[in-house]
């Protein structure tokens, strides 16, 4: 499964997709839905879509939960993100 990234002008943006993309990434690799994730960090399914589509920042405590909820630490999940914007 590959996911692209639309261009963007500035680099939180690019940044802000393309952890998008890796939590997507992420929850294939693991066989999971946004449901599943959503139910594990303790939030609705809709609010994770809203950051996962960007029409919502997602706030650092959320970003911590859902990596912990992944079980990778947010540093990895970071520098993953990151590596996909050098893409």
């Amino acid at each position: 499964m590959v996911f692209k990234i639309a261009p963007m002008d500035n680099y939180g943006e690019r940044l802000e997709a393309a952890l998008a993309t890796q939590i997507k990434v992420e929850l294939a690799e693991r066989d999971m839905d946004q449901k599943d994730l959503a139910a594990a960090m303790g939030i609705e399914r809709a609010t994770l879509n809203r950051y996962l589509k960007g029409h919502r920042s997602m706030p650092m405590p959320i970003f911590f939960k859902l990596a912990e909820s992944l079980a990778v630490s947010p540093q990895a999940l970071m520098q993953r993100a990151e590596a996909r914007i050098a893409e």
